[in-house]
């Protein structure tokens, strides 16, 4: 991902003057707000994407790119991924973790490595991580007790429930 936290992603146009609203990861985050430009990703390609202007809206944010300027250019980026520099995100607190930082990690149960983070998905009711392994792909939900234990920096997640985790269809 070239070292870019995803923010969100482009939904659909709002209005006719080139505004999209954009559906944020975290919809607790004020940053876009604060933010002079992003990393748009679609397909395997990268392009700077300057804020004009960027408003919060109930459960999306409505934003203006530099260079858009209709509805038909805010439709062609449907599915952009909003993307940011790590160094631009916030401080976290001790307690606090990016999801972005769970993927690579190894996930251990018991006395044994069951597979490594691939994926973060969010689901409206809870977080899961995609976990691969030799058993195949599964879904570890990001509670307790399937997720016991987290240590970003030693690399690991450490699941108390593992055996009940299903496996993900192909």
């Amino acid at each position: 991902m070239s070292g870019r936290v995803p923010l969100g992603v482009i939904t659909r146009p709002h209005g006719v003057r080139g505004e999209v609203r954009v559906h944020p990861f975290n919809s607790d985050s004020k940053l876009l707000g604060r933010l002079d430009a992003v990393w748009g990703a679609h397909g395997d390609g990268e392009r700077r994407m300057a804020i004009v202007r960027a408003r919060r809206a109930p459960k999306h944010w409505i934003v203006r790119f530099e260079g858009i300027d209709t509805m038909e250019a805010a439709d062609a980026l449907r599915g952009v991924e909003l993307r940011v520099a790590r160094d631009e995100l916030p401080e976290l607190d001790d307690d606090e973790l990016y999801l972005a930082d769970l993927v690579g990690l190894e996930v251990r149960y018991e006395d044994r490595v069951v597979g490594q983070v691939t994926e973060v998905i969010t689901y409206p009711s809870v977080v899961c991580l995609v976990v691969a392994g030799p058993e195949g792909t599964k879904e570890l939900p990001l509670v307790p007790p399937w997720t016991a234990e987290i240590d970003v920096e030693g690399g690991w997640i450490r699941s108390e429930s593992w055996e009940d985790v299903p496996g993900r269809s192909p």
